[in-house]
């Protein structure tokens, strides 16, 4: 009997090691959880081949999305950018390519504006 109160005897036998990244788990645990933050375009997210080292969507047929290079520039606004960027500020532009292997292609942009320029003090001026 195991020291363990509920535990059966042979719990130790469960152990194993994941064929993809070898982190040893218990199968109790359904896997080591080391394809849970992958994604595929599709987002269904079904892994046909769970251990192989390139994984692939039963769903879409791609593989894990691949973050690209990222591109940061500075710039000085000559027109309005939303809201929070207006013309004379100073903003950081971050553009950032990725895709699906056997997929699609994604860019996604963000800008952070770094100082306030002349636009601001005529906007404060006139509230």
């Amino acid at each position: 009997m195991s020291g363990w109160g509920n535990v059966p005897d042979d719990w130790g036998c469960y152990f194993t090691r994941c064929s993809r990244c070898g982190t040893r788990y218990h199968e109790s645990e359904g896997g080591c959880g080391c394809m849970d933050d992958l994604e595929c375009q599709c987002g269904a997210c079904s892994w046909d081949n769970y251990s192989a080292e390139e994984p692939t969507c039963s769903k879409c047929g791609t593989r894990p999305y691949v973050e690209g290079r990222t591109q940061i520039t500075e710039h000085t606004a000559r027109k309005e950018h939303g809201q929070d960027i207006h013309p004379g500020d100073r903003y950081r532009k971050i553009v950032t390519f990725g895709y699906f292997p056997g997929g699609a292609r994604s860019m996604s942009v963000r800008k952070v504006r770094l100082s306030k320029g002349a636009a601001w003090d005529n906007e404060e001026a006139a509230a």
